[in-house]
């Protein structure tokens, strides 16, 4: 992961690499065809991950009364949505292409727009 998305906590910095490569991964399979049925696993375990995640995250904080607690929940239901509508509706109806370019964006803009500044509390 690169080290522009490290927020110097040690387990929200591991629980965002795991995430990163997860999302690396998705998009490999996007961009292989031959890999193209990894994408509905690879999302299912990204969304697995995102959800323990999130739930440490708003844990954290919550313990260091964090202001933007309640705008950052809604954040990760927003992102967390993404997925499961992808669930809910059958695979041929969602380009994977631009899901998976969603999920960078989301995931990625996420760490660099609202966690990081979780770090200054």
């Amino acid at each position: 992961m690169d080290s522009k998305y490290k927020l110097g906590i040690p387990e929200i910095d591991t629980q965002h690499a795991d995430i990163s490569a997860m999302v690396a991964a998705l998009n490999d399979g996007i961009a292989t065809k031959d890999q193209c049925h990894l994408i509905g696993p690879t999302l299912k375990r990204l969304q697995q991950l995102l959800a323990a995640h999130f739930d440490y995250e708003e844990s954290f904080m919550a313990m260091v009364n964090y202001d933007g607690l309640h705008q950052h929940k809604k954040n990760h239901a927003g992102v967390l949505k993404l997925l499961d509508d992808y669930f809910s509706r059958p695979p041929a109806a969602v380009d994977g292409a631009q899901l998976g370019k969603m999920m960078s964006e989301k995931i990625l803009g996420h760490v660099m727009g609202h966690d990081a500044h979780m770090t200054e509390a």
